[in-house]
């Protein structure tokens, strides 16, 4: 038996630009948001309490290359089954001592976090929630020539029920990271 869905459609401005790349990142375990009353509504996939975590960490990482990046990918199997597989991927400058360090502990094996990303379109994300986000790479090189990068490139992935949880606006957003 087929299911009904509801087609509400997508409605596209002129105002509308996608702009690429992510412009803020935070971290946290898993387990402080499963603690939390943000209210997930898992049917509209949106966060409908925004409500104060403890232990978010902000980073600050390259915003001049553009290489920073959020990436879903939802697959709808024939047998009824469907997965989400987000991949998050950031660069820091420099393989200092204080980045190996921070970025070693957040690749440890069975950690699962939660990353809130706000992208450069000005839209809003909570990535991770259902299942957590581990680090799958972290990926350090000192640039073979002067006109190469010496940086470190982490990729956060994981697998979840569906689509990113959306942030309604920067207020929200700021609520739940602060």
């Amino acid at each position: 038996m087929a299911c009904t869905v509801s087609l509400s459609g997508i409605i596209y401005d002129c105002t509308d630009l996608g702009i690429g790349g992510i412009t803020r990142f935070s971290l946290v375990a898993k387990s402080v948001v499963d603690a939390a009353a943000l209210g997930l509504n898992e049917g509209n996939r949106t966060v409908d309490t925004p409500v104060a975590l403890t232990g978010v960490v902000d980073y600050t990482f390259n915003l001049k290359d553009g290489f920073s990046a959020f990436n879903e990918v939802k697959t709808v199997n024939a047998d009824g089954t469907s997965s989400t597989v987000p991949t998050i991927t950031i660069e820091f400058p420099k393989m200092s001592t204080a980045n190996i360090t921070e970025l070693n502990e957040i690749a440890t094996p069975g950690a699962e976090l939660v990353a809130f990303i706000e992208t450069a379109a000005g839209t809003y994300h909570l990535v991770g929630a259902d299942y957590g986000l581990y680090a799958s790479t972290v990926d350090m090189s000192s640039g073979a020539a002067r006109s190469e990068k010496n940086r470190i490139q982490l990729t956060l992935t994981g697998e979840e029920n569906g689509l990113a949880y959306s942030i309604a606006d920067e207020t929200d957003f700021n609520t739940i990271i602060a």
